[in-house]
């Protein structure tokens, strides 16, 4: 009887401790950490420099960006210029991955796509996201604020 006992005890042991886990949220540990996880709304702006004629091209488009550890990334809005996508992502300390699911890949999109790397600043409240490869002619930054619940 006593060796059953003895191998019962930490089967309940283990028992115990599984039930009395408590669920952590991974975005909330990540707003902790000062990541960018949440809902966001702002505007997306693309500057195209014509080579020949140096003037810019400027178009705007109100955006809407979730960033999730559990479900990735959605972005929706105007989509007029920009478009709605979803896909996954990774972040460090400076750069920003998005994998856009919606992107074409045999062909160019006519709208842009949130895809790629992308550099970004965040002091917890207003995010900065701008295109990692820099080019003379083309820029594409989006300024987020993030939403309260």
């Amino acid at each position: 009887m006593k060796s059953k006992i003895i191998y019962l005890l930490p089967m309940l042991v283990v028992l115990i401790t599984g039930c009395t886990k408590k669920y952590t949220d991974p975005d909330k540990w990540a707003n902790d950490s000062g990541y960018p996880i949440g809902m966001f709304t702002g505007t997306f702006v693309r500057i195209h420099k014509n080579p020949v004629t140096m003037k810019s091209d400027t178009v705007t488009a109100a955006l809407k960006l979730t960033l999730s550890t559990n479900t990735g990334f959605y972005i929706s809005g105007d989509t007029t210029l920009h478009a709605g996508s979803y896909g996954s992502f990774k972040e460090d300390t400076t750069k920003i991955w998005f994998n856009d699911v919606t992107s074409p890949v045999n062909y160019t999109a006519k709208k842009t796509h949130l895809s790629g790397t992308y550099t970004y600043t965040y002091n917890r409240s207003y995010l900065l996201i701008e295109n990692a490869v820099k080019s003379d002619t083309l820029s594409c930054v989006y300024h987020f604020t993030k939403m309260k619940y």
